[in-house]
């Protein structure tokens, strides 16, 4: 897993965690292991990317997918 922003200074900026789970079960997983990170993760615009495409929290995840969290963010 790849994080960017707050995530990143919060988690780390990559992270290793077996796959075989859904994007939202890997949220929780992540909250589990990382609550200072739950306000971002649970955020309705902090967004999970597959290659280049968004992808939902019923996304199933492979054992050999990169997921990308990409947290909110403030623009100008």
């Amino acid at each position: 897993m790849l994080f960017y922003g707050r995530l990143a200074e919060t988690i780390g900026s990559e992270l290793d965690m077996p796959g075989g789970c859904s994007v939202a079960e890997l949220r929780e997983r992540l909250i589990e292991h990382h609550p200072a990170a739950e306000a971002t993760l649970r955020s309705s615009r902090s967004r999970a990317c597959v290659g280049d495409t968004l992808v939902a929290d019923d996304f199933a995840i492979g054992a050999d997918t990169t997921v990308e969290f990409l947290p909110p963010v403030s623009g100008g």
